[in-house]
């Protein structure tokens, strides 16, 4: 077994049982630490598959994914408690990065995350903490999606997968990686592929997402 090579359409075929209508935002010029449109899209997608009652993020940067993932939430009966919990580093003392995510982590230490533009934005938990430094036991099987997105050097990827693994919860759930692929971090790619050996992972081509779902399969559904 191996990282599975799928179209964009696998995904966006998958049904669900949402309106066709989504909020969308442009990804900001630099590129940079944002998703692609069409990455967008399948985020929101997968979403409106699984539909989770809580969504946990690896990396919030400036909190443009949190707040296109808020504004497509899908609806719970406990709209008052929070629903996405998304980390970012407080600081970079003693962070190893790899490639530019340096740059990205000071650009916003003091940067007002997009989500709270929202009128929803009591729904998210941000935290501020080290990955590295970050305790899972608190939300073990409480994440129906989890999306890693920060630090990308090896040791970071590596420890924010298994804590995904430990919070993720029973039944139709989902893990994404973004920045599969990329470059600047051959070392992730490498780790997502020897998960790959072990796992049912999927990447989506033309993109930088892979990911493992439990509960539904992209190819099977078609």
């Amino acid at each position: 077994m191996s990282v599975t090579r799928i179209r964009p359409w696998q995904v966006l075929g998958i049904p669900d049982d949402f309106h066709d209508e989504i909020r969308f935002f442009m990804p900001q010029a630099q590129g940079a630490g944002s998703l692609l449109s069409i990455e967008s899209l399948l985020l929101i997608k997968v979403m409106r598959v699984v539909k989770p009652g809580k969504i946990f993020e690896f990396g919030t940067y400036k909190g443009l994914t949190t707040r296109l993932l808020l504004a497509n939430l899908p609806q719970s009966d406990a709209q008052a408690e929070a629903r996405i919990f998304t980390l970012d580093l407080p600081n970079l003392d003693e962070v190893r990065f790899q490639g530019t995510d340096v740059d990205l982590a000071r650009e916003v230490l003091d940067y007002r995350r997009r989500y709270l533009e929202e009128k929803d934005s009591h729904l998210v938990h941000q935290i501020l903490q080290d990955s590295m430094k970050f305790d899972p036991e608190p939300y073990v099987g409480n994440f129906s999606m989890i999306f890693i997105d920060a630090n990308h050097a090896l040791d970071y990827v590596k420890k924010d997968t298994e804590n995904s693994f430990r919070m993720l919860a029973s039944g139709m759930s989902c893990v994404v990686w973004h920045d599969y692929g990329h470059p600047e971090f051959p070392e992730l790619t490498a780790y997502v592929d020897e998960l790959g050996t072990k796992m049912k992972i999927f990447l989506i081509e033309g993109t930088k997402m892979a990911f493992h779902p439990r509960g539904f399969d992209p190819v099977a559904s078609l």
